[in-house]
C-alpha cells in the first residue's frame, strides 16, 4: 500500500484522470477518464479510482504509483 504522500504526488501528476494506457482495454492511448478524489477505492461509481503499483511491489515513490479508474483497475476488471 502506498503512503498518502505518494498517492497525492501521483494524483497531481495524473491531473485527476486515469493514467491507464493498457492496449487491451477499450480506449485508445491513455484512458483519461475524469476521477473524483473522494471516490478513491470506491466501488463501481462514476469517478471511482484506485492507486495501483506498476511493479507490483508498492515501491515508496510516485513513479511506481499509477492512478487508475475503477474500470481499468485490477479490482474492477
Amino acid at each position: 500500500m502506498f503512503s498518502n504522500a505518494v498517492v497525492q504526488q501521483a494524483w497531481t501528476r495524473s491531473g485527476g484522470r486515469c493514467e491507464c494506457a493498457n492496449r487491451s482495454h477499450q480506449h485508445p492511448g491513455r484512458c483519461n477518464k475524469v476521477l473524483i478524489w473522494e471516490r478513491r477505492t470506491g466501488e463501481n461509481k462514476p469517478g471511482a479510482w484506485v492507486a495501483e503499483s506498476k511493479s507490483g511491489k508498492f515501491l515508496p515513490n510516485a513513479g511506481d504509483c499509477e492512478i487508475a479508474c475503477w474500470q481499468c483497475s485490477s479490482i474492477g476488471r
